[in-house]
């Protein structure tokens, strides 16, 4: 086994421990063999391709700035990862020069079948856009095929990397993986007008990117993609179901494999039906978004009138604490029951929290006010994934050597109690959101309270918003169906 499978191997684990939720959809695009070039939106710096090393099952060499290798430890790591440098004119001498090479040792690489992993923004990603593509992979992508008579048979895969929020410390990530372009499709243009063809395929990879990632031009129009979301379900949206897994594409597993998935099983904080969901919500966003671009144009007297009632509905959600509640179902047959189990789930986590709360608080407040101190929100997040590692992981050894040197308790009682830090530690998050999300069901402080008229008058609203977006959706999808 390489050191970059055994890294790999450990960072899926990291990752499955860090983040609440790593999805994957349509990762069967990406073929398992011959050449590919993986083109990814950016935006949480070197996370992103921890991120998608750990979900493919085949190595992939990145190319990276070269300003990134100057610290020996960090250039170890990355070229264990299979990155390789890219010169800039500002950052090293002959910028010109050495890129030559690097360009002909990643036609080496395709020419033996290999997978290669590129940025093209350049930089990383604005909030919630991707930026304007650099040519560069374009450009390598058709000299490969040139090369090789355009018959190399060179794929690229566009990968939208979409986190659930980049200011918080744990994440859920959605990999969104897009049909696969076909670079000898620009053969017949590169022959003849090689700066058109290049033009050409980084605008095709763009509008492939922004398709799979979130990009928001209009933020106004994003807040309210974002408050439909909330509002509708997936029927409103039109049906998306898109090849997902998370589970690890390698071959039957082995004892060792099986124990380790069960370990992880017994860490795992989300459910499959909270996994789809996630991956649900972030797509039918996008979704959303792209009707709503598309209504600013088309139908803006249709959006101004949906933006009113989206509006005039959040006032009366708010007004009653109803906002999680009513955006989710107004068929619960049995509120009593919901009340009762969510007031028992308050009451019996409460011990499981507070000593959740008492070995993870201080970890906790140190990556985060330490991570603070990064103003560029990607690499934040990526300060937020590596200071975390670290002061859990001394925190837990700390604890670790103190029970067993301080303590009578049994070996198997030490090691239970350290077992339980990290998972009592995310129960502490789950705790806060979940209370948070029903507070208006827990009989403590509801005491059954009702609110039948304004159930009423709130489902009346959401039925009109749900069908005048399903009326925009409708002519959206004529218009832009391919005829």
């Amino acid at each position: 086994m390489t050191l970059y499978a055994v890294l790999v191997r450990i960072l899926r684990v990291i990752n499955h421990l860090y983040f609440v939720e790593v999805r994957s959809a349509g990762r069967s695009r990406v073929p398992d063999t011959g050449p590919v070039l993986l083109a990814a939106n950016h935006p949480s710096s070197i996370l992103d391709s921890v991120l998608m090393s750990t979900a493919l099952p085949r190595p992939i060499r990145y190319l990276a700035r070269s300003g990134l290798f100057r610290i020996p430890l960090v250039a170890w790591f990355f070229r264990q990862m299979g990155a390789i440098p890219v010169y800039r004119s500002h950052e090293t001498e002959h910028a010109g020069v050495r890129n030559r090479a690097v360009f002909d040792r990643v036609y080496d690489l395709f020419e033996a079948g290999g997978c290669v992993g590129i940025f093209p923004e350049g930089q990383n990603s604005p909030t919630s856009q991707v930026a304007p593509l650099r040519t560069g992979a374009a450009r390598m992508a058709l000299g490969a095929e040139a090369r090789n008579g355009y018959a190399l048979g060179l794929t690229i895969v566009p990968v939208g990397i979409n986190f659930e929020s980049r200011e918080l410390l744990t994440a859920a990530v959605l990999l969104h993986f897009g049909k696969p372009i076909c670079v000898a499709d620009y053969a017949t243009l590169h022959r003849t007008d090689p700066q058109a063809a290049v033009q050409q395929l980084t605008a095709d990879i763009q509008a492939a990117l922004r398709t799979q990632a979130v990009h928001i031009e209009d933020q106004q129009a994003g807040q309210l993609a974002e408050d439909l979301s909330q509002v509708l379900d997936s029927e409103r949206v039109g049906a998306i179901r898109p090849e997902s897994t998370t589970s690890d594409p390698t071959e039957s597993p082995s004892l060792w494999r099986r124990m380790v998935q069960l370990l992880l099983r017994w860490y795992q904080r989300t459910t499959p039906k909270d996994s789809y969901a996630f991956e649900q919500r972030m797509l039918h966003r996008v979704r959303i978004y792209d009707v709503l671009r598309w209504a600013t144009i088309h139908a803006p007297r249709a959006l101004r009138d949906l933006r009113v009632r989206v509006e005039r509905y959040k006032d009366h959600a708010s007004q009653t604490q109803l906002r999680y509640a009513l955006s989710h179902s107004f068929a619960e047959p049995r509120e009593r029951l919901l009340r009762l189990r969510m007031t028992l789930y308050a009451v019996l986590m409460a011990p499981v929290v507070a000593f959740g709360f008492v070995h993870n608080a201080v970890p906790y407040l140190t990556t985060k006010l330490t991570a603070q101190r990064f103003d560029n929100e990607a690499v934040r997040g990526f300060a937020y994934f590596v200071l975390g590692i670290a002061t859990f992981s001394a925190t837990y050894a700390l604890i670790g050597v103190g029970l067993w040197r301080y303590t009578s308790l049994h070996w198997m009682e030490r090691t239970a109690y350290v077992a339980l830090l990290p998972p009592t530690g995310f129960a502490v998050l789950s705790y806060r959101r979940t209370l948070v999300l029903y507070r208006d069901r827990i009989l403590v402080r509801t005491a059954f309270w009702k609110h039948d008229d304004l159930v009423s008058l709130l489902r009346t609203e959401r039925e009109a918003i749900a069908q005048r977006f399903q009326a925009l959706y409708a002519r959206f999808s004529e218009a832009t169906s391919p005829s």
